[in-house]
């Protein structure tokens, strides 16, 4: 019924097409592969700690008394931020300790001016 030579130019298209979509779909991010999908959640599991992690901090130092500079790279400035980030963390349960990821992403977020 059909000849060979006359079903090669569709089955080359075919394989083609399969080729470009599946790069497309790589490309675009229609299609992600394990070992990124894990990544994202674990970045997302991080940045949602730390956010409440200096949601915390910043309500504890609003309701002092003391206000304490925590913006700049001053070494006196970035020692309170880190032992505010340590003092705040979430600790999850089935954890002994907040993780370093954590701590250090929610002292990244106290370093950025109040909005």
């Amino acid at each position: 019924m059909f000849k060979s030579n006359t079903m090669f130019p569709f089955g080359l298209g075919l394989m083609a097409g399969a080729a470009a979509v599946s790069i497309l779909a790589f490309a675009s991010g229609w299609a992600v592969t394990s070992q990124s999908s894990q990544k994202s959640v674990a970045d997302a599991r991080v940045n949602a700690q730390a956010q409440i992690c200096a949601a915390l901090a910043s309500d504890h130092v609003n309701g002092t008394a003391i206000k304490e500079d925590l913006e700049g790279y001053q070494s006196d400035a970035r020692e309170a931020r880190d032992k505010l980030a340590r003092k705040f963390a979430v600790v999850l349960p089935g954890e002994t300790a907040a993780e370093g990821q954590v701590v250090t992403a929610c002292a990244q977020l106290l370093n950025k001016p109040p909005r």
